[in-house]
């Protein structure tokens, strides 16, 4: 694998071979502080904030898949099934009862991560000692 050193070399070479007719020239203080203004204008633009809006609610194109125990995996069909028969919910699927119950904000507090803790280490034993 090549380092950091070597592709800047290489980088240097092919500038080198340009054609004569085009001048190397180093860019101006102005050029780089217009970039580097631009760069944090982007940052802080409104238009960011709508991205990570519009992000929030976008389905994932692929499938993420996850491992979950025996009981877990039984309850959710058990909730798909509460919500088809009781509520007459028919494309109510697995995704829609697993997203729905991530997606809750209380879930994801610190508060509620730290509750989680003794579970999420009780899940890494059983996972690295096989049970």
């Amino acid at each position: 694998m090549a380092d950091y050193t070597q592709l800047m070399n290489l980088e240097k070479k092919q500038k080198g071979q340009s054609s004569p007719t085009q001048t190397q020239q180093k860019p101006s203080t102005q050029s780089i502080e217009r970039s580097i203004n631009q760069s944090i204008n982007g940052l802080t633009d409104p238009s960011t904030s709508q991205l990570a809006a519009t992000k929030s609610n976008k389905v994932m194109d692929k499938p993420r898949g996850f491992y979950i125990t025996e009981r877990l995996n039984q309850q959710i069909d058990e909730a798909v099934r509460y919500f088809q028969e009781k509520h007459n919910i028919k494309k109510v699927d697995r995704s829609i009862v697993v997203t729905a119950i991530l997606e809750n904000e209380a879930n994801w507090t610190e508060e509620a991560l730290e509750l989680l803790l003794d579970k999420a280490i009780s899940q890494l034993t059983n996972r690295l000692t096989n049970r």
